[in-house]
């Protein structure tokens, strides 16, 4: 019995980690993206790096997903939806290395309040929509 349950849970650890896919609707955060202020600040048409006020968000998946894995994330995600989801309700759990993403306290430029003012359906497609840029 015992083996069959360490065999059991071997394979579940061993399984291919399979790519979160965000419960929004994209087509509905791309609208959001252009009626919030988020595209006053951040380009989609430009890949990250880049950015005279905030990063550019041309190609965020593929970058989310990388970032995670570097040494000075200390963030609490684990895939590029929840990087994502992390950097617009706390904009300081990671913040993006670049001359003018910072305040004077060192705090995030990006605002804080998105965690409050989005609903959960509306952070989800916008989640979803930010997984489009690769």
């Amino acid at each position: 019995m015992i083996a069959v349950i360490l065999v059991g849970l071997y394979a579940v650890w061993r399984w291919p980690a399979r790519h979160a896919v965000a419960p929004g609707d994209a087509a509905r955060g791309a609208t959001l993206y252009e009626t919030l202020p988020c595209a006053s600040c951040h380009d989609i048409s430009r890949p990250w790096p880049g950015g005279d006020i905030c990063p550019n968000l041309g190609n965020i998946a593929t970058e989310a997903a990388r970032i995670i894995l570097q040494p000075d994330y200390h963030g609490h995600a684990t895939d590029a939806a929840g990087y994502i989801r992390e950097s617009i309700v706390d904009p300081n759990a990671y913040i993006v290395p670049g001359p003018s993403y910072r305040q004077a306290d060192g705090q995030s430029v990006m605002p804080k309040t998105f965690g409050q003012s989005l609903a959960p359906a509306q952070l989800d497609d916008l989640v979803a929509f930010l997984l489009t840029r690769r």
